[in-house]
Protein backbone atom coordinates (compact mmCIF):
# COMPACT_ATOMS: atom_id res chain seq x y z
CA UNK A 1 0.00 0.00 0.00
CA UNK A 2 2.75 2.47 0.67
CA UNK A 3 4.56 2.02 -2.41
CA UNK A 4 1.11 2.42 -4.57
CA UNK A 5 0.58 5.51 -2.17
CA UNK A 6 3.65 7.23 -3.40
CA UNK A 7 3.01 6.20 -6.79
CA UNK A 8 -0.22 8.13 -7.02
CA UNK A 9 1.54 11.04 -5.16
CA UNK A 10 4.19 11.29 -7.84
CA UNK A 11 1.56 11.22 -10.23
CA UNK A 12 0.09 13.72 -8.75
CA UNK A 13 2.55 15.67 -7.95
CA UNK A 14 4.63 15.66 -11.27
CA UNK A 15 8.37 15.73 -12.01
CA UNK A 16 8.65 13.52 -8.68
CA UNK A 17 11.72 10.80 -8.48
CA UNK A 18 10.57 7.64 -6.46
CA UNK A 19 12.60 6.04 -4.57
CA UNK A 20 11.67 1.63 -4.40
CA UNK A 21 13.81 -1.46 -4.66
CA UNK A 22 9.82 -3.16 -4.95
CA UNK A 23 9.61 -4.65 -8.47
CA UNK A 24 5.89 -4.44 -8.93
CA UNK A 25 6.27 -0.53 -8.29
CA UNK A 26 9.29 -0.20 -10.40
CA UNK A 27 6.96 -1.31 -13.15
CA UNK A 28 4.47 0.61 -12.40
CA UNK A 29 6.23 3.93 -11.94
CA UNK A 30 8.48 3.08 -15.28
CA UNK A 31 4.62 2.60 -16.88
CA UNK A 32 3.59 5.72 -15.66
CA UNK A 33 6.96 7.95 -16.73
CA UNK A 34 7.93 8.36 -12.85
CA UNK A 35 11.58 8.65 -12.55
CA UNK A 36 12.91 6.27 -10.29
CA UNK A 37 15.79 4.70 -8.30
CA UNK A 38 16.61 1.45 -5.95
CA UNK A 39 19.20 0.90 -3.12
CA UNK A 40 21.96 0.69 -6.02
CA UNK A 41 20.65 4.24 -7.53
CA UNK A 42 21.10 5.95 -4.57
CA UNK A 43 24.41 4.83 -3.23
CA UNK A 44 25.93 5.56 -6.54
CA UNK A 45 24.41 8.95 -6.49
CA UNK A 46 25.24 9.46 -3.27
CA UNK A 47 29.15 9.24 -4.69
CA UNK A 48 28.31 11.98 -7.40
CA UNK A 49 26.88 14.35 -5.25
CA UNK A 50 30.15 13.78 -2.45
CA UNK A 51 27.58 12.32 -0.03
CA UNK A 52 29.57 9.35 0.19
CA UNK A 53 33.17 8.74 -0.59
CA UNK A 54 33.53 5.69 -3.23
CA UNK A 55 35.19 3.41 -0.66
CA UNK A 56 32.04 4.14 1.58
CA UNK A 57 29.53 2.91 -0.61
CA UNK A 58 31.82 -0.15 -2.04
CA UNK A 59 31.98 -1.01 1.42
CA UNK A 60 27.83 -0.26 1.86
CA UNK A 61 27.16 -2.36 -1.45
CA UNK A 62 29.27 -5.82 -0.54
CA UNK A 63 27.17 -5.79 3.71
CA UNK A 64 23.76 -6.22 1.35
CA UNK A 65 23.85 -9.48 1.31
CA UNK A 66 24.85 -10.03 4.54
CA UNK A 67 22.92 -7.06 6.42
CA UNK A 68 19.71 -6.55 4.45
CA UNK A 69 16.88 -8.17 3.23
CA UNK A 70 17.45 -6.44 0.01
CA UNK A 71 17.72 -9.42 -2.67
CA UNK A 72 19.93 -8.60 -5.53
CA UNK A 73 21.24 -11.04 -7.53
CA UNK A 74 24.54 -11.48 -6.81
CA UNK A 75 25.82 -11.33 -10.25
CA UNK A 76 24.73 -7.84 -10.40
CA UNK A 77 25.81 -6.89 -6.87
CA UNK A 78 29.20 -7.87 -8.57
CA UNK A 79 28.72 -5.66 -11.54
CA UNK A 80 27.63 -2.77 -9.75
CA UNK A 81 30.33 -3.02 -7.73
CA UNK A 82 32.99 -3.37 -10.13
CA UNK A 83 31.43 -0.83 -11.87
CA UNK A 84 31.65 1.78 -9.20
CA UNK A 85 35.41 0.30 -8.38
CA UNK A 86 36.40 1.31 -12.01
CA UNK A 87 34.40 4.54 -12.72
CA UNK A 88 33.30 6.45 -9.77
CA UNK A 89 35.27 9.33 -9.00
Amino acid sequence: MGEQEALHLCAELGDCLLLTDDTAARQAAKSLGIAIHGTLGVLIRAIRRQSLTKSQVIALLKEIPNRTTLHIRPALLNQVIADVEANAK
